[in-house]
């Protein structure tokens, strides 16, 4: 008794020194993903367009001080060439109008420094806030309408790379799916939605939908402040275009009249080995493999805008509500 105890006690032990360091193994983990998220941030805003209005905007502040600056050096030359040169020996200058006007204008000019720099700095600190909360706001409120777009874009590509029979996460954003798990591509969507159309059918409207509401909000964002959503949208895009020639194909197998590229391509990925090289790949299960690679770049690039939506949207609630 004794010693069933004693093993229960190692035993528990054991499993709470594995817990533990399960636990400093995952937020090391977080750790490093933050430092790489910070350092990738601070690479984005030193080649952001932001940064270029800010440099620009102080060179057009040191020009215009520059002047000023002139202005005060020549009005000063002038009063040291009146006083050496133009005054009569022995006069006292003090007493002469000239001498007072001159310095009255050297005076303005240092005034006219002191503010002007004064008001640009401000105006442009306002103004470049004032041009970032658009901006938040602007993302935000676009990502309202691209949100449920990516949700149901996740559930039909979920819907998509699982087997019948097997159950999934509907909205999982990175998978580990292989060729194999494409299958059963043909059969009707589980998705009640759906209305009975193919997995394949139903994946390539959604990502249409998804495709349309990502254009629209590039077109309508200039993302001076926030590149890194710009980057990872540009990304879904881009694979979504160079991919989308290989899904329409993969998806005109299940019509009428081609069957038997379509009963080809299944046993082609029932055999498929899951290390098979995409260049030994030929005929239609290549291109199956190509859709396959689209949809992990995709699930990359949809999980680093969703990664920036939630840091804009967490860093915009920290902020008092009066700079909102």
């Amino acid at each position: 008794m004794a010693s069933s105890l004693d093993r229960s006690t190692r035993e528990a032990e054991i499993k709470k020194k594995e817990a533990s360091r399960t636990k400093r193994e995952e937020k090391k983990t977080k750790t490093a993903a933050k430092k790489e998220r910070s350092s990738a941030k601070r690479e984005y805003k030193k080649n952001s367009a932001a940064r270029y209005e800010t440099r620009s905007m102080l060179r057009t502040m040191a020009y215009s001080a520059g002047i000023l600056v002139i202005a005060f050096f020549v009005f000063e030359a002038l009063l040291l060439v009146w006083k050496y040169w133009l005054l009569p020996d022995g006069e006292d200058f003090t007493r002469d109008d000239t001498y007072w006007h001159l310095i009255n204008i050297a005076d303005t000019c240092i005034g006219f420094l002191i503010g002007l720099t004064a008001m640009d700095a401000l105006t442009f600190f306002n103004q470049n806030q004032k041009n970032k909360r658009d901006e938040e706001r602007a993302i935000i409120r676009h990502n309202r309408i691209v949100k449920p777009c990516i949700d149901m874009y996740l559930a039909r590509k979920n819907s998509l790379i699982t087997p019948d029979g097997e159950n999934f996460d509907h909205f999982k954003v990175i998978t580990s799916a292989s060729a194999r798990d494409l299958k059963d591509m043909y059969s009707p969507s589980s998705i009640i939605s759906d209305a009975g159309n193919t997995k394949i059918v139903a994946f390539k409207y959604y990502l249409k939908k998804l495709d349309n509401a990502f254009l629209n909000m590039a077109e309508d964002i200039n993302f001076d402040y926030n590149p890194e959503v710009c980057d990872a949208m540009m990304k879904f895009l881009n694979e979504t275009t160079y991919g989308y020639a290989a899904l329409d194909a993969v998806a005109s197998y299940g019509q009428e009249g081609n069957k038997n590229q379509k009963m080809a391509l299944i046993r082609k990925l029932k055999e498929v080995p899951d290390d098979i090289d995409m260049a030994e790949a030929e005929g239609e299960l290549n291109t199956a493999l190509v859709l396959l690679h689209m949809i992990h770049a995709q699930e990359d690039a949809l999980a680093r805008y969703l990664e920036v939506i939630k840091e804009i949207d967490t860093e915009k609630q920290r902020r008092p509500r009066r700079f909102h």
